[in-house]
């Protein structure tokens, strides 16, 4: 009785319960979605005209802008390749030679003699390496004539296989052809002509007048082979003789000796014996041609 009583009143209820909730479902509205950034395009004005202009009381000509920048030659080489002789006097009348300076690798000046026909034309090129840029005679006038770029150098004895490098590079980038290179080495620039030729490639061909007993010379022999070498001493001058004899035991290319009884050492034999030169020309015209 009292169960049948309470029903009425729960289904009372419930249908209230459902009203509220309809009727709340149809007072909130749905929240509404609002932008908090809005895109435009750009709203930077331009900046102003800047006068980019300046004076300078230094004429553009006289700038120095260093060697490279408006030398065509220097601007056309490989980084770190070494500048073509540089050219500080005219021709000497009486030697034919002009003066010239190389830039070593510690930026010393190196003093030199260059020989060349001026035609614009690229010929084979000659180092000659000796102690007196001078004491050649007249041995690279005969060069010049006989269709030969010459230049005469000489080497500092603390730094002599990097002044070789930089000279055969220069006289390469110079006037010769880099294709057909020789060098000529007397007394101690024999020696440097030898061991800088088997390091560097550019040499094809070497000339050695008294090359010294240097163990050195023997072991520069396997890299330098198997290029022509031509070698010429004084059977008096015994300590070079004995070394000729060992280096020609150890060419694998051609070899060409050339003794002789007494004509001194170096560039004396250049003045002694005149044919010695006619020699070594007929050599350098069959290995580098002219």
């Amino acid at each position: 009785m009292t169960a049948h009583h309470h029903s009425p009143l729960k289904a009372l209820v419930a249908i209230s319960l459902l009203i509220l909730l309809a009727a709340c479902e149809t007072i909130i509205p749905p929240p509404t979605l609002t932008p908090t950034i809005e895109l435009s395009g750009p709203t930077i004005a331009p900046s102003p005209t800047v006068n980019a202009s300046f004076t300078t009381s230094i004429p553009f000509d006289d700038l120095d802008l260093g060697a490279g920048a408006s030398d065509a030659t220097a601007a056309a080489l490989a980084p770190f390749s070494a500048m073509p002789p540089l050219i500080v006097g005219t021709a000497n009348p009486s030697s034919g030679g002009t003066a010239i300076t190389i830039t070593a690798l510690d930026d010393t000046f190196l003093p030199g003699l260059f020989y060349q026909i001026e035609d614009g034309v690229r010929r084979p090129g000659v180092l000659l390496l000796g102690s007196n840029i001078n004491e050649w005679g007249d041995f690279p006038i005969r060069l010049q004539a006989a269709g030969f770029t010459v230049l005469i150098m000489t080497v500092r004895p603390d730094q002599a296989l990097l002044d070789f490098t930089v000279m055969l590079q220069a006289l390469a980038t110079g006037e010769a052809d880099p294709a057909s290179l020789a060098v000529i080495g007397a007394g101690a620039g024999a020696d440097t002509a030898l061991l800088g030729c088997a390091g560097e490639l550019l040499c094809d061909t070497a000339i050695l007048l008294s090359p010294s007993a240097n163990p050195a010379l023997l072991e520069a022999i396997n890299a330098y082979n198997p290029r022509p070498l031509m070698m010429v001493a004084s059977e008096n001058d015994t300590a070079s003789f004995a070394a000729v004899q060992a280096l020609q035991a150890a060419v694998s290319g051609e070899v060409l000796v050339q003794p002789f009884a007494s004509a001194g050492t170096g560039t004396e034999m250049l003045l002694n014996r005149p044919d010695l030169g006619d020699l070594m020309i007929q050599w350098l015209l069959r290995t580098i041609g002219s």
